[in-house]
Order: structure tokens, then sequence, then C-alpha cells
């Protein structure tokens, strides 16, 4: 089989260490996305899972025997006895309840009947419907773009470059977009490597052509083809720089700053279980309150922070 252009990409190039993505080489994919999806809403079961989503075996085999490694899921036999095994998520699992919560956020409030004006969320402890609002752990003011910078922490340096998944090998989840995330394009955006990379080291500063060629080491060619795809979707925008109208710049719009949650709790999660004994590559500051933070959800209705436990997903996959 001929490789494209993102298999012949340079394996052995070094990259700034990124909790992003280190977390976007576990699940930025969509059959991997599709399925936590799915664990989450209660999926145990291998045949349960290819029937729902009409994945290929051994493409579901190799994704859920991947998160199991990486102790996103474990398995164990079924009650009935004999080798079949049923799948649940572990901790590290659990914790990934923030990323896939900002997903749905994102996804329904842009792509949503409803849009900006609808709750997808309902907060047991008060029993209210909700948003979820982007805090800070210390002072428990709202997190934004504005109000936050990184610095280099104690595992900043290099490491060896992240091989993506293929996108076209890919192709048949994207079918299952409107219903994991009310559209094809949010699972095309969230079930990548590259383009929530793009994204994050947007929001970081990165955003002429070749910084960040520079910074992802991201094929040229794959960068200008999620770089259209970024721009179709109204996530960034393209503008000549003050130094010369023959120098482009590409910003985040509205649209993309509100994946500012996103990737907040996606550095997070890297954080926690993609890092280590160097400690994080990146300190996120508030400059509202002065101190580092780790972010955190609280409910738009009654203030307090929220806990897994504690939060149902009021959106179709969630009822069904």
């Amino acid at each position: 089989m001929a490789e494209t252009s993102e298999d012949m990409a340079e394996t052995d190039a070094m990259v700034a260490r990124y909790s992003v993505v280190r977390a976007l080489a576990i699940v930025g994919d969509t059959w991997t996305i599709l399925i936590l999806r799915a664990a989450f809403a209660g999926t145990h079961r291998f045949s349960d899972w290819q029937n729902d989503l009409g994945i290929p075996k051994a493409v579901l085999a190799s994704r859920l025997e991947r998160l199991v490694e990486n102790r996103i899921l474990y398995k164990r036999p079924t009650q009935s006895g004999g080798k079949r095994m049923e799948y649940f998520l572990d901790e590290a699992g659990l914790e990934l309840w923030e990323p896939l919560a900002a997903m749905v956020r994102w996804s329904r409030h842009w792509y949503g009947e409803e849009g900006h004006h609808a709750s997808w969320f309902h907060h047991k402890t008060c029993g209210s419907d909700c948003d979820l609002i982007l805090s800070c752990d210390i002072c428990a003011n709202p997190l934004t773009f504005y109000n936050t910078y990184a610095e280099d922490g104690p595992g900043a340096g290099l490491e060896p470059r992240i091989v993506p998944h293929s996108r076209r090998r890919a192709n048949s989840a994207i079918r299952h977009g409107d219903d994991a995330f009310g559209s094809p394009e949010a699972l095309t955006l969230f079930g990548d490597l590259w383009a929530p990379a793009i994204v994050a080291t947007a929001f970081r500063g990165g955003r002429r052509f070749n910084d960040l060629v520079t910074y992802l080491r991201i094929p040229p060619l794959v960068l200008s083809m999620r770089l259209k795809e970024l721009i179709a979707m109204d996530v960034l925008t393209r503008r000549t720089t003050k130094e010369s109208d023959s120098y482009e710049a590409f910003h985040l719009t509205r649209k993309g700053l509100d994946l500012f949650p996103y990737i907040s709790m996606l550095a997070k999660w890297g954080d926690r279980w993609r890092g280590d004994a160097d400690g994080v590559p990146l300190v996120f500051q508030h400059r509202d309150c002065g101190h580092n933070y780790k972010p955190h959800f609280r409910c738009s209705a009654c203030g307090d922070r929220l806990h897994r436990a504690d939060v149902v997903f009021l959106d179709p996959l969630a009822r069904s």
C-alpha cells in the first residue's frame, strides 16, 4: 500500500515536550473517541461496540488493546464465564470525563440546534441543568485565554515526535459524528492529532506557518491541509502580518477561542497520565490571582466544583 504524506512524515524528529500532544497520541483518533463515548454511556462488550459503531474487528481489537495498555480501560471475564471479556473505564479513563465533556460542550454549542442557549449537562447535587465553567482551583474564578498564560515547567525540553494515526484509515468513523458530537466536522477535529495540536499551539502564540512547522514538526503539506480545514470550520482565520502583506498569520476566531476549555483539560490529563519523572512541561498561571493553577469545571447554576459522579451528560448519546 502506498504511503501517504502523513505516513512518510519524519519519525525521528525531536519536538518540544507538550502534554496536549502526549494526550492526543492516545485520544486523538476518531475510533478511540467513539469507543470512549460509548464506554461512558455504558458499553462494555466487544460485540456491542462492533454492532453499534460498525467498526472493523481488527481495528476495535487494536484500539481496545491500546486503551488497556495505557490504563484507560481494564478488562475482566464476563459473568457468564468463558473467554469473553468486558471492558471498563480505569482511573485514567474516568478522568477523561473532563476533556470529553469539553468536546461535547463545544460541539453542541456550535453545532446543536439550540446552540449557546442550551444546557448540555445536569448537576445532580443542585438539581439544575447547567453549563460548565472552566475555573481556577486556587481562587475559583473563571479561566480564559486572556487571563492565563504558560511558562516552561521542570519537564520542559525535547522528546521524539509522535507518529499519529492515519486519518485515511478512520474515514468510516466520521459518519458517527452527528450522533456523537452533533456534526461530522466536530468529530473530524477531535479525532485527529494535528488539528487540536495546531489549535493548542495557536493559544501559545504560534500563528505563522513556519512557526507551526518548527514547533510541531508537522509536514508542511499536512499543515496546509489542516489549516485549510480549520479555516473552513471557522476555528481559524487568516490575516496578513504587520511586518508584510506577503506573510500570513493564523488567528483563533471566537469559535476557536471557545476550544480553550478542551485544550486546558487535555493538558491537565496529559500532565497526570502521560507525564514522566522530569515533571510537567508547562506551568499555567492565572493572572487574576497570581497563582499556578490546575483547571476544573464549576456548575453555572450553583457555582460548586463539578465531579464526574455528579454530572449527567444531557446529549443524545447519553440519553440513548
